[in-house]
């Protein structure tokens, strides 16, 4: 496959690698002293097609679940008259004896693009390729592979790989992965022993693969017996690219920029109770409990029905968007629970109305997949606390790469504004408080902070973990307040 263009991912979720940019990959990868090629998804060949002519004479072993792929590498090796052993396997299954014990006390390179898909994706399609969840290697992270919801096949497919490559002397990494994956991955491997240096790359995906996403090449050179460490990442705006950023671990806690960290670092709560912010609320139904008012004056739910419900018992509800873009909540939201023990016990008698309105949609509701619902009341939200009820907030989209803090107040009525899951706030009572701590949190030292330390590349750049590495301690009245 030549110059980039838009793609759609085959049935195993993979974006097949241009062989352009295959060409461009190789010239950032050290060759010197390789003894073996491992490309546990080669696909249609990419890397193979390509490889340097000062490298044709590594041997290549190389695997893919799909056996047109194979055959294909296959005549694409043999044109090259390269020492290749291709063979169908699957990737989540590669183990020492597969690559045949070739690597054992040899300096391995690692190369390939395996697929960008999360395992919740791949198993909605036609094919189920995915690995068993467990954790086989004992690092860091690994939830997705013991058992929690979602996690990226690509990373299991490094892990995999890493597991079978541990009797090789020295291993390098070259894979192109989405930003989020490899920082993940390199979140694990800093200090961990052996690890050498780590990078990534960036690359323009929308040009090569058609897809939008942060992507490039991860590099890792690590000895599986080794004990030294680095515990730094170089980062490169692009393939050729001197690296311009560096991230890596400070006192056990990574940071996406060193240079602006240090310039920040008084700002953070370096063990101090930090502030403690809180999520929105969440209820996985926004069709039923999202409601608008229309031209008319009329509410309106997300199916379209017109809705009945006591106007005392509605919020303003306000959203990511809202939040980033300054404006008004563009949804009301029936409060009707003040704490995790589940909906209001006088519901009935007191909002009559609305308890008919959630009645007629029971069914929704226990349809709802998360398993946080389970064993619960059958209207059951999360996200809701006395903080809730609190009537003025400093709020902040989780989802936003700009991090703009801002604060909420009381309706007309005096009823508390209120966000949703993808949101974060402290509450307060006092407007001149909750306006002070959101002069400080929008202050050029917060500011410098939260670039050191976000990853804006990230669906949800903003965490409730991050915020909570802004210092509370010696701020005032009004963070002590929150």
């Amino acid at each position: 496959m030549g110059q980039g263009s838009a793609q759609t991912p085959d049935p195993f979720g993979d974006f097949q690698t241009p062989t352009d940019l295959a060409s461009l990959i190789w010239s950032d990868i050290d060759l010197t002293a390789v003894d073996l090629c491992v490309e546990p998804t080669v696909g249609c060949g990419a890397f193979l097609a390509t490889v340097p002519a000062v490298a044709r004479r590594i041997p290549w072993v190389a695997f893919d679940i799909n056996q047109s792929y194979v055959e294909e590498c296959r005549g694409v090796a043999e044109g090259l008259d390269l020492p290749a052993r291709i063979e169908v396997a699957n990737a989540f299954e590669l183990t020492a004896m597969q690559i045949g014990g070739e690597a054992a006390g040899r300096t391995v390179l690692a190369i390939g693009n395996p697929p960008w898909v999360t395992n919740a994706a791949q198993a909605a399609g036609a094919e189920l390729n995915l690995p068993v969840k467990h954790n086989r290697f004992g690092l860091r992270g690994l939830d997705a592979l013991t058992g929690k919801a979602n996690f990226d096949i690509a990373e299991a497919v490094l892990l995999t790989l890493m597991a079978a490559l541990e009797d090789a002397a020295e291993v390098r990494l070259a894979f192109l992965l989405k930003r989020s994956v490899a920082m993940k991955m390199a979140r694990n491997l800093l200090g961990a022993p052996g690890t050498r240096c780590i990078s990534f790359t960036s690359i323009d995906a929308h040009r090569w693969f058609g897809a939008s996403v942060e992507a490039g090449l991860f590099c890792v050179t690590y000895r599986p017996k080794g004990k030294d460490t680095t515990y730094t990442v170089n980062l490169s705006p692009r393939l050729g690219a001197k690296p311009n950023v560096t991230a890596g671990l400070v006192d056990g806690r990574f940071v996406e920029d060193l240079a602006i960290y240090e310039t920040a670092r008084s700002v953070e709560a370096n063990g101090d109770p930090g502030l403690a912010w809180r999520q929105g609320v969440k209820h996985d139904l926004s069709r039923v409990l999202e409601l608008k008012r229309s031209s008319s004056g009329a509410i309106v739910n997300g199916l379209g029905e017109s809705v009945d419900v006591e106007q005392d018992v509605l919020r303003r509800f306000y959203k990511s968007s809202d939040i980033a873009s300054g404006r008004d909540a563009s949804r009301l939201f029936p409060l009707y629970q003040n704490d995790l023990s589940g909906p209001l016990p006088d519901l009935e008698d007191r909002w009559p109305k609305l308890a008919a309105y959630l009645d007629r949609h029971r069914d929704k509701f226990c349809a709802r997949r998360s398993t946080i619902y389970s064993n619960k009341p059958d209207f059951m939200l999360f996200g809701v606390g006395t903080y809730s009820l609190a009537p003025f907030k400093v709020v902040i989209s989780g989802f936003y790469k700009t991090p703009v803090f801002r604060v909420l107040g009381p309706d007309p009525d005096g009823h508390p504004p209120l966000v949703d899951d993808t949101c974060y706030l402290l509450p307060f009572q006092d407007s001149e408080e909750a306006h002070a701590c959101a002069d400080y949190l929008n202050g050029d030292g917060v500011q410098a902070l939260l670039r050191s330390l976000a990853d804006r590349t990230a669906k949800r750049p903003y965490t409730k973990e991050l915020l909570s590495r802004i210092a509370a301690a010696e701020r005032g009245p009004a963070l002590a307040a929150a």
